[in-house]
């Protein structure tokens, strides 16, 4: 038996100054898959770097985040409950958090993979967290095999 060396192609892309909607795009581009993303937080502007994964329905650990849901502009059912359309964004509303959502922030909620749960004895019960990524500061993005280096001039 011979062993048979696999190798890897990663492809490394630097960007300088790219749109936000690129790297919207380049963030979404991972699909189902597990991306990496590190970005500078907006609060103190340390380094975080993050797993995340999109289009978590979901999760047994976290929480799903209130925010945007689509309702039908002609009877007001929400999307799933009626066909006719066509559609409106409406915030949902929740006694805790009295935030309104706005669409042209430059962010991207998605579920960090990083974050450990414990319940109350201190035992690890899994792993996500919901967290949004601001688009605007984020250096590097790694999924399906591709670094995306990103350079900003100021």
């Amino acid at each position: 038996m011979s062993d048979k060396v696999i190798e890897k192609k990663i492809k490394e892309v630097v960007a300088w100054n790219p749109p936000v909607e690129w790297v919207r795009e380049v963030i979404q581009d991972a699909g189902t898959t597990i991306g990496s993303v590190h970005f500078n937080k907006r609060s103190d502007g340390e380094l975080r770097k993050m797993c995340y994964r999109l289009h978590v329905k979901r999760p047994s650990v976290a929480i799903a985040p209130k925010g945007l849901t689509q309702i039908c502009s002609c009877c007001g059912k929400a999307a799933g409950k009626c066909s006719i359309g066509p559609y409106t964004y409406e915030v949902k509303k929740s006694k805790r958090s009295k935030r309104k959502v706005d669409l042209a922030n430059d962010q991207i909620t998605v579920l960090d993979a990083n974050k450990v749960v414990r319940d109350k004895e201190g035992k690890v019960i899994g792993r996500g967290a919901w967290r949004t990524v601001p688009l605007e500061k984020v250096v590097r993005i790694s999924n399906k095999g591709t670094t995306y280096t990103i350079i900003r001039n100021r």
